[in-house]
């Protein structure tokens, strides 16, 4: 007796042949799926980090902005409230925080509105970034003589 004829024709080597490639097929599809949606999920939160860290420092640079215009406004000397009044009609600045650690790429645009005599309003919009991650923040405040 050879020993092939106590076998069962599910066991030959020819009908279990292909099985291993559809479950080998399976397990590349899934674990490809979850590679690109890790890839997703990682590329996604970089961007919401770096769009937080800008939107940060454009608040830094609106507040720098209004600080320097309420220097401007009122010093050296608000000893006149004309004299003030006449300062925020032509307040207008622009700076630029380039080459400043913690600023670089921002700038701070500030301007001054005369509500009534001795009653100002000081807005600074900062804006930090290029392109698609850029962040503008923008400040009001209001000074009285």
């Amino acid at each position: 007796m050879s020993p092939n004829r106590n076998r069962s024709p599910s066991a030959l080597p020819a009908a279990q042949q292909g099985f291993l490639l559809p479950v080998a097929m399976f397990i590349v599809v899934v674990m490809g799926l979850a590679a690109l949606a890790l890839w997703r999920t990682t590329s996604q939160s970089s961007v919401a980090s770096v769009q937080e860290l800008l939107t940060v420092q454009a608040l830094y640079a609106a507040e720098s902005g209004l600080q320097s215009g309420l220097s401007e406004l009122f010093y050296p000397s608000a000893s006149s409230r004309p004299a003030v009044d006449s300062r925020c009609t032509s307040l207008s600045q622009s700076l630029d925080f380039s080459g400043i650690s913690g600023l670089n790429l921002c700038s701070s645009e500030v301007s001054c509105e005369l509500l009534e005599p001795g009653i100002y309003r000081v807005e600074a919009s900062g804006a930090c970034g290029t392109g698609a991650t850029r962040a503008v923040r923008e400040l009001r405040v209001q000074a009285r003589f």
